[in-house]
């Protein structure tokens, strides 16, 4: 099964331009390995960093980007797949990248982790990994209303909390974009979330996800 970089190298329509971020050496170097062996691989260019820290790099570049084309006129159509194992993407890069015109992002969002951090974060001031995901502490009163309900009712609060967030910023509909994947004991791993900017953005998304069948995790 192809992973998400090459993916988007091997997509029928191909993509301008891609930004890969990895920061673990040996995936780094996978990574290196198989984009290289790509008839396309002139197209991307690749990052053996944190992606909080890359994210820079990669914002100055699309901007760069645009300005070759007409500035501020009509600025380049750009995707953002944020894939962290956990809670490692900060709430200041997805910031970064909305601060683009048209930037969609597909974000996905470690429900297990939210919740396990979370519980972690109340009893710990200190903790602030949490804090640094949601780009302030109100989470935590959201979290607090919630916990009396269970585990499935605070997935859900810090889910609909992350979604305002993005809503915040310009993003559309966000909720309604939403994709569960869960286990072979039907419980929820992830939520993989689409947002855009414009409601033609979301209408792709739809069209692109209708009949694609949910995977199992083992």
């Amino acid at each position: 099964m192809l992973g998400s970089p090459l993916l988007a190298l091997t997509t029928r329509f191909p993509f301008d331009n891609l930004f890969l971020v990895e920061m673990g050496i040996d995936e780094f170097n996978a990574l290196e390995t198989r984009v290289h062996a790509s008839e396309r691989d002139s197209r991307a260019v690749l990052y053996n960093e944190d992606c909080n820290v890359a994210v820079d790099t990669v914002v100055a570049r699309i901007g760069q980007i645009d300005k070759e084309f007409i500035d501020g006129i009509w600025p380049c159509l750009n995707l953002a797949f944020l894939d962290p194992e956990g809670l490692e993407v900060e709430w200041q890069t997805v910031k970064k990248l909305a601060s683009l015109q048209r930037m969609d992002l597909i974000i996905n969002f470690s429900t297990s982790g939210i919740t396990r951090n979370a519980r972690l974060a109340v009893d710990n001031e200190d903790f602030t990994t949490v804090d640094c995901f949601f780009g302030t502490r109100d989470w935590r009163s959201v979290y607090e209303r919630a916990r009396g309900g269970g585990s499935a009712l605070v997935r859900r609060a810090l889910i609909d909390f992350y979604l305002s967030r993005l809503h915040d910023m310009g993003y559309v509909e966000t909720k309604r974009q939403e994709k569960e994947f869960k286990n072979q004991r039907n419980v929820q791993i992830y939520t993989m979330i689409f947002a855009s900017k414009s409601d033609l953005g979301i209408k792709f998304w739809n069209g692109a996800v209708e009949e694609v069948r949910q995977p199992r995790l083992l």
